[in-house]
């Protein structure tokens, strides 16, 4: 079978979809560092083209099974806290399919963030509309990357389309692991332990270097995992193996080297996985100032307490004395010093003020440490940044080689550019060991159509 891929971007779903033997043509994309990285992976051709302003002459009438790709998400992620209906970056999902009714290929799938669900009914019935104005009959899932043999809860939304002439209707796969006789878990017939874990997809790789080009030692050495011998495909060396270090200075050397597996340090939330500032930097401060923060976190979201008629508001300094048991000076000494050191902010309403914590203090998470024995949650752009995630026994950021086997990205791929371009490469990729799933997936749809067809 032979695909296009629009918005193509480094290549992730094109290599999935050419690991199960699809043989994909060209790739799509105007980010001229990712084509490079493209390139320098796939057989097929890359062009540099705004896919927003249609289908260039050289590629219009040619013969395609499959037209694949994932518009940009930034106007539906979660992760970046905007769903609106008019972002113009939304619209781009319409020129993808606008692509797939100038094309015509039997199939189309096409991914993108979980967060398109929430953007409204309107949006989720427009798309669906559009696909049938092209000829096209759709169906979508919410599919997890973790269900497909990648060390990641990522979830994201597939479509996929059937031309309105096929036999069948379209449906996906849902992914699920299911027990067979031996007690075992099973998907599309290979037999696995359940989820990958961040270990399995860490245990083989030493430090990271400078250069990043790194000798892999013999898989020998590790025979019961089965991620490591998906991901080599029988190879020694790997790329693109570099790390950023933290920020060199105290208080965040202590937080990170107090960061067990697992935890992240976010003060303004509680439970198991949150460590809070009073906690992994209590020799800062004295008693009181690790009560007011302990009181701020608390009670910034109750009504009873908080400033204005948000979700969250600043604490007036009155209810924070009066809701400790410390001298009210003391607690209002102490508020000025957390104030001028950075620690906390304040409001204003009327005569009334009020503290709340800020950024430094932990109220946004911030240094996440990976799960060995778990997953990753979804990789983004910026989790190389040491501030977002850490690698999880050693205290650093994760490697680009890392994020890239938390992707499932083979380790012959080569990643091109500055650690920047290469972070938004692997962060913005759909996991190739999930793109191969469906491109199967696709293959025993046509089967399917196929029997049919010999059937009559």
């Amino acid at each position: 079978m032979k695909g296009i891929d629009l918005f193509c971007g480094a290549g992730g779903f094109g290599s999935g979809f050419e690991q199960f033997g699809m043989d994909v043509l060209y790739g799509i994309d105007v980010n001229e560092m990712a084509l490079e990285t493209f390139d320098r992976n796939h057989e097929g051709e890359s062009i540099q083209h705004d896919i927003s302003e249609g289908v260039p002459e050289k590629l219009r009438g040619i013969d395609v099974n499959v037209v694949f790709g994932s518009p940009p998400c930034q106007g539906f992620s979660d992760a970046r806290g905007s769903r609106r209906l008019d972002d113009e970056r939304n619209q781009l999902v319409f020129s993808f399919i606008q692509w797939v009714g100038e094309l015509q290929p039997e199939y189309v799938m096409m991914e993108n963030v979980a967060g398109m669900t929430t953007i409204g009914e309107e949006f989720l019935d427009a798309v669906e509309r559009e696909y049938r104005d092209v000829g096209y009959e759709v169906e979508w899932a919410k599919l997890n990357a973790a269900n497909f043999g990648v060390p990641q809860t990522r979830e994201r939304v597939i479509y996929f389309g059937v031309r309105e002439d096929s036999p069948i209707t379209p449906t996906l796969p849902n992914g699920d692991y299911t027990e067979n006789g031996d007690g075992q878990l099973s998907l599309s017939g290979r037999e696995m332990n359940g989820w990958r874990t961040v270990e399995q997809a860490f245990e083989d790789l030493p430090e990271p270097t400078d250069e990043g080009t790194i000798e892999l030692p013999p898989l020998s050495e590790y025979p019961d995992n089965d991620y490591l011998r998906d991901i080599r495909n029988g190879g020694r060396r790997t790329y693109n193996h570099i790390a950023e270090t933290p920020a060199d200075n105290a208080d965040t050397r202590a937080i990170i080297e107090n960061l067990r597996p697992g935890e992240m340090y976010r003060s303004s939330r509680f439970g198991d996985r949150y460590r809070q500032v009073w906690d992994l930097l209590s020799d800062r401060f004295t008693e009181t100032e690790q009560d007011c923060l302990h009181f701020i976190a608390r009670h910034r979201t109750r009504s009873a307490f908080k400033m204005g008629d948000k979700g969250v508001g600043a604490v007036p300094d009155s209810k924070i004395a009066h809701g400790l048991e410390h001298d009210d000076d003391t607690v209002y000494t102490a508020l000025q010093d957390l104030l001028a050191d950075g620690w906390v902010r304040t409001d204003e309403d009327g005569d009334t003020l009020g503290y709340d914590l800020n950024t430094k203090s932990g109220i946004r998470p911030r240094y996440m440490r990976l799960n060995p024995d778990g997953q990753s949650n979804t990789i983004l752009t910026t989790d190389f940044k040491p501030r977002d995630k850490l690698h999880p026994t050693e205290n650093r950021g994760l490697s680009l080689r890392e994020g890239a086997r938390i992707q499932s990205f083979p380790d012959e791929f080569e990643f091109v550019g500055s650690f920047g371009d290469i972070a938004n490469q692997i962060g913005n990729a759909v996991p190739p060991l999930m793109a191969k799933a469906l491109a199967e997936h696709i293959q025993t749809v046509d089967e399917e159509i196929n029997q049919r067809a010999v059937q009559k």
